[in-house]
Formats: structure tokens, sequence, C-alpha cells
């Protein structure tokens, strides 16, 4: 058992920390999860261009708009071992979601938005595993510690060459933090940045009818280069390299009264192509190959707006993404539990006047638990409550 210890924390040395979609945030505004994701063809805010660039050419504002929306994340899990249930002590987090846009021309739009896509972080401590009771305990700490964050940058060009289509693209930079200390590695929080891209289109079918498509290219992120420790290979400088997922999404909205509008997403994530497989270099020059196994994801979103009056909107989601993490490869991401599947979301957005308007939203992850299969029998276990409110302004 204690090898099997010590090669879980290799393996969870690397895991990506807990999120909603796979290790995906399924919004960064208020509005954005309240639509459950579902912005591609409708877009909500300003920030909506981190999703599909063209989304600034369709909002309608009149020379400027900016959202501003701030969040806290309740993400509690657990894992269930020979040694019986441990909970995560680290269960709050601040999501957030920014942007601006200004309009060029009746056909020339520009952007520029921020937004933490990615990340969060367990924090299970010491004997949430269990040693071998015939030999003695490892040295060093057996707790599971992780914390990871993505955070995007996006300025955006958007173009409308007719009223009713809308092509956009993006330029993405990401900076991507990273910590952990496991029974196999203690491995200091370090940065890391990224680039990638993104472009799509938005047409109006009709005026009750809206359909959009967005491609985000894999984000490349330099190498990581931790200080760190570990019993098997001592101290010095360990290397790795943790690309973000390229994403493809359509989505298709519809309008069939003034005071109702319904979209539904639907999107790819290629989490193969960057969690399959990664690999660890030592300060020795051994490599050391982490099997984490993830499957690509489809995710499903479903958003409803419902006007009751013009200074009163009533907004709805549903989200549903199959965990990436199989049973068979729980023992591999006992760091990134991003187990949850199914999200609700409730909320409404103020309109105080032709310039402003608040939005305020609440969304549910709800519990969700893989087993293993190996002979460990480990359940990693998740649920969420997500609370977001944002300001915007249209000038």
């Amino acid at each position: 058992m204690k090898k099997l210890l010590i090669l879980s924390g290799l393996l969870l040395s690397m895991s990506t920390a807990f999120a909603t979609d796979g290790d995906q945030m399924v919004g960064v505004t208020a509005n954005q999860w309240l639509r459950g994701g579902a912005i591609v063809a409708s877009p909500t805010d300003v920030p909506s261009m981190i999703y599909n660039p063209a989304a600034i050419g369709m909002l309608g504002f009149d020379q400027y708009a900016f959202d501003l929306s701030l969040g806290v994340l309740n993400p509690p899990r657990s894992i269930t071992s020979m040694t019986g249930k441990t909970e995560s002590n680290s269960n709050y987090y601040l999501g957030m979601g920014n942007g601006f846009a200004v309009k060029i021309s009746d056909n020339l739009f520009l952007g520029m938005a921020a937004g933490g896509v990615a990340g969060l972080g367990v924090d299970f401590p010491s004997g949430t595993l269990p040693d071998n009771p015939g030999t003695p305990p490892v040295d060093e700490s057996n707790s599971i510690v992780t914390k990871k964050g993505l955070l995007k940058i996006t300025p955006s060009l958007a173009y409308k060459p007719m009223d009713n289509l809308s092509i956009g693209v993006s330029f993405q930079i990401g900076q991507q933090s990273l910590a952990l200390k496991t029974p196999g590695f203690i491995l200091p929080q370090t940065e890391a940045w990224g680039y990638g891209g993104a472009i799509g289109a938005i047409y109006k079918i009709s005026p009750k009818l809206q359909a959009g498509l967005s491609y985000v290219s894999q984000m490349s992120i330099s190498e990581y280069e931790f200080n760190g420790t570990s019993p098997m290979a001592g101290e010095g400088v360990y290397k790795m390299t943790l690309d973000a997922p390229q994403s493809f999404a359509f989505g298709i909205s519809f309008k069939p009264s003034p005071s109702l509008l319904i979209e539904g997403d639907v999107k790819w994530y290629n989490f193969s192509a960057v969690m399959d497989l990664v690999e660890l270099e030592t300060p020795v020059g051994s490599v050391i190959p982490l099997a984490f196994g993830w499957d690509d994801q489809i995710v499903y979103a479903l958003g409803v707006d419902f006007m009751v009056n013009p200074g009163l909107c009533l907004k709805a989601g549903y989200n549903y993404g199959a965990t990436p993490i199989g049973e068979e490869d729980v023992d591999s991401n006992l760091g990134s539990i991003a187990v949850v599947e199914h999200h609700i979301s409730l909320g409404v957005t103020k309109v105080w006047n032709k310039n402003v308007s608040t939005t305020l939203s609440y969304t549910r992850g709800l519990y969700n638990e893989v087993k293993s299969s190996s002979p460990s029998g480990i359940i990693i276990a998740a649920e969420q409550n997500i609370i977001f409110v944002q300001l915007g302004f249209n000038l």
C-alpha cells in the first residue's frame, strides 16, 4: 500500500484542480452562469467574447459597453478510502469576469475581456489515504494540496459585413498558476504564460432565430519549472508542460416572443490531447509518465430569459457534461476531483435605466461521485454552490 500511496502522489502531483465542466468554468459572469453557459448564439454580456469573439458585434450597445462580475464558489469535495471519508479543507474561491467593448463604426467593434476560465483546488489533510500498517509511515506528510488557475485575457475584433452577421477573432493570452503538495512531490506555486486564438460567427436567421459557432484553439502554455522536492528524486528543478484544451461550440437561440428567449448550445472539449498523458521531468533527468486518462467531453447547455417587465428579467440555466474521469482513472486524479456533471442556475437581472443593469445568479452543481475500479476502491465526490453578481453598463 505504501508503494501505491507514493505512486498516487506522483500522479496527483500534476492533476488540475477542481472545477465544473471538466476543469473549465461554465461561465465567468453572473449572466453566463444563468444561461448554463449557453451564450454562443445569443451573447449575454461583453465577456461573452471569451467564448465567441463575434459576440461584441451582436450586443446592440450604443457606443461603449462594459461588464464587471465577481463570484464566490463553494465546491465541497471528498475522498473515501480505507481510512474513511475525508473532506477538503479549502472550500471557498473567488471567480471573476470583466470586459470592455467599443463600437468603432456600424460594422466594426473592438473589445477586451478577462476571466478565470479554469481552476480552483483541493486541500486534503494527512491520513486521507492509508499507509501499509506493516511498515513505518512515510517521513513527509501525506496530505494532498493542489491549486490551479487559468486567467484568460482576450483582445477581440468583430466585423459585421451585414446587419444579421457578425464574424469575430481574438488573440487569447493566458496566465496559468499551479502549486501542489502530495506524498510524492512538494512543488511550490509557479506561473506560466500561454497563447492561443479563437474565431466565431453569429448569424441572425430570422427575427426569432439566431445561430452561433465558435472555435477556441488549444492554448500553448510554456514549460513549468518548479523548485521542488520528492522522496524519489530529491531537491531540484522539476519540469512539465500542461496546455489548455481546444474547444468547439455551436448554439441556436429562439425568441418566440419579445419577452422570452431560449438558447441551446453543444460544446466539445478536447481534454484527451492535454490530460491523457503528461510527462514530468525530474532533476536527475528521468521522465515520469503521468497517465491521467481524461476523455474528451461533450457539454450540453440550456438557457432561458423571461422579461417580466421592461425592468426585470428572470433567468434560468442547465448544464450537463459527463465527467472526463473514468472509474479506471480515479486513483490518478485525487487532486482533480472534477466529477460534477449537472448544474442548475436561477437568478434575476434588474435594468435600472437604459445604461445600467445588475444581475444576481445562484448555481447548484449536483452531487456526484466516481468509484475506482482498482482494488483501492477509492471514491471521489463533489458538489457545488456558486453565487455571482454583475454590473452592466451601456453608454
